[in-house]
């Protein structure tokens, strides 16, 4: 689809700041003439590829310029990856209303608690619906794998838009609460402009699995390791698979301690807003009295998490306990992509501890709380959009959504597969791509980054090239190199016959300057003499010079 700039009139803007082309970091905007609101507000987590980041969140340039528009934030469930960001743009958003379940707010609270900030939060329940301006949204339930959990239509005056969330179809739901099909039915029924559907688990064939397969999977684990310390370690949001664990460690008269602060937390959280019901004297905080066999511990770390719960446990630094062959760590949860190698390193260092380990293709220890093919096809039947955009997934996801609902019988042309900073503009008659917005990555290593693409740029050329650091005393007056410079290398083959051509180099340099008085424009000279020398070699180190007037 081509841009059209004169597709304007009587059109809602949905804008796209996260969540398309890649998993985790949802963020969407719906916007009607002088009015926006904001539909999540999530991040994806750091990993292996961008060195030593806690957090990506979307940038929201847009937004700061057209706060004015901003009416309200809809949440659609309470992980990281829909609420994240919004402990980080805390005070850009202070005095803008937010909307959510119970649960999902009492989770954006318990980060604005660790940032010693405030926000206008508005407890919304399941089937309730909110009037923000020109927009109504309506919650309604749906299954996945935390309480609380919405899609959300939305009703604008140009036509309903419908956000899925995340979301699957569970008859046995721990709670007892499934997708609410009847009023998803009757929202279809009064006819939807466009769907907005999650794409996350669009490759898996046929439907998602109950979680009443975890709670068979962890009793039979319960029996057959019933003189064994039993760790297990999920996600601290899933308060369902938390519930079920209390549950069993209930029926097998085991105490159970929560390690990890996160877990600690979310669990105080979803206890106080009635969301997890924890049996009486079963939690305990120290397990020091009692038998291997009297024990179950739910720890963080299912993502190989750098100083998590489990990972602590693994290399024998927890503060916690000291993991043996008396143990069994069950790990309940399915890496994140790009998590594997970190969690792999945690099996293998479990292993060398002489734990067991069981993970998800050893035994049915997790199920996805996202829908598969079948699951997302019964949704298209159900709402039946006029127009559709496949969100929340990589882009081979979107591509196979965008397949499936046209085999449900949307046409090709109603179809748009939106990537971050994209502006569509639709109403009953056309959906188009109207024009593109500032966007991408705002990089958080425990505070947000300025230049944060530059600075994992340096960090990643620096792990993959080296360094190559220049000291050196410069004589201003004649242009010459006081002394050797000293030159030190990390991450780069350094002989001895390179260094005495890097020294030579350097002083050439020096004694070609026209300007030896402007260190900076010498350092910067040094740094491309270097940096072409090294070059010949095909290497590309970062080099780094330092100089000082002798």
């Amino acid at each position: 689809m081509g841009k059209d700039k004169s597709f304007k009139e009587n059109s809602v803007k949905v804008i796209f700041l996260g969540g398309v082309g890649e998993i985790g970091k949802n963020m969407t905007l719906l916007e009607y003439n002088d009015e926006m609101i904001m539909l999540d507000a999530g991040q994806a987590f750091g990993d292996e590829e961008i060195y030593g980041i806690d957090a990506v969140i979307p940038d929201v340039s847009y937004v700061l310029q057209n706060m004015k528009k901003l009416k309200g934030i809809f949440l659609t469930h309470g992980h990281e990856d829909h609420i994240g960001a919004l402990r980080y743009y805390s005070e850009i958003f202070k005095k803008i209303p937010v909307y959510g379940t119970a649960l999902t707010l009492g989770l954006v609270e318990r980060h604005l608690k660790e940032t010693k900030t405030t926000m206008k939060l508005n407890v919304v329940k399941e089937g309730e619906t909110v009037k923000c301006g020109q927009f109504s949204v309506e919650f309604i339930k749906v299954a996945h794998s935390m309480a609380g959990s919405c899609a959300l239509a939305v009703r604008t005056p140009v036509g309903i838009i419908f956000d899925t969330g995340d979301f699957k179809f569970d008859s046995t739901a721990v709670d007892g609460k499934n997708t609410d099909l009847q009023r998803i039915a009757r929202v279809g029924a009064e006819g939807v402009l466009l769907m907005l559907g999650e794409s996350t688990n669009v490759e898996r064939k046929g439907h998602s699995q109950s979680e009443k397969v975890v709670m068979e999977g962890l009793e039979s684990i319960f029996r057959e390791y019933f003189n064994k310390r039993i760790i297990i370690t999920t996600f601290a949001s899933s308060n369902y698979r938390v519930q079920e664990i209390l549950n069993i460690a209930k029926k097998f008269n085991r105490k159970v301690l929560l390690a990890g602060k996160s877990m600690k937390g979310i669990v105080e959280v979803a206890e106080q807003v009635g969301e997890l019901k924890i049996p009486q004297g079963i939690i305990v905080n120290k397990i020091d009295n009692l038998k291997p066999s009297q024990v179950v511990i739910i720890a963080t770390g299912s993502q190989g998490e750098d100083m998590s719960a489990l990972q602590k446990m693994s290399q024998s630094n927890s503060t916690v306990l000291d993991v043996s062959e008396k143990d069994v760590v069950v790990f309940s949860s399915s890496p994140i992509p790009g998590n594997e190698k970190a969690i792999f390193d945690v099996v293998n260092n479990l292993y060398k501890q002489g734990c067991d380990v069981i993970y998800d293709s050893l035994n049915d220890v997790h199920v996805s709380g996202h829908a598969y093919e079948e699951e997302l096809k019964d949704m298209l039947e159900i709402v039946k959009p006029n127009f559709f955009m496949p969100i929340h997934g990589e882009y081979r996801h979107q591509a196979r959504h965008a397949k499936l609902a046209e085999s449900q019988g949307i046409r090709s042309s109603h179809i748009a597969i939106p990537q971050i900073g994209d502006v569509y503009a639709v109403n009953k008659d056309r959906l188009h791509l109207q024009s593109t917005v500032k966007c991408g990555n705002v990089y958080i290593d425990e505070e947000v980054i300025e230049n944060g693409e530059q600075i994992v740029g340096e960090r990643k050329n620096m792990a993959e090239n080296g360094l190559i650091l220049i000291l050196a005393s410069i004589d201003t007056k004649r242009c010459v190199l006081d002394g050797y410079p000293e030159i030190i290398c990390k991450g780069f083959a350094m002989t001895d016959e390179f260094e005495a051509k890097l020294a030579e180099q350097i002083a050439l340099t020096v004694a070609s300057s026209k300007n030896a008085e402007d260190l900076n424009e010498m350092g910067y000279q040094i740094k491309r003499a270097v940096s072409k020398l090294a070059m010949k070699r095909r290497q590309f180190p970062i080099v780094l010079p330092i100089l000082v007037r002798a």
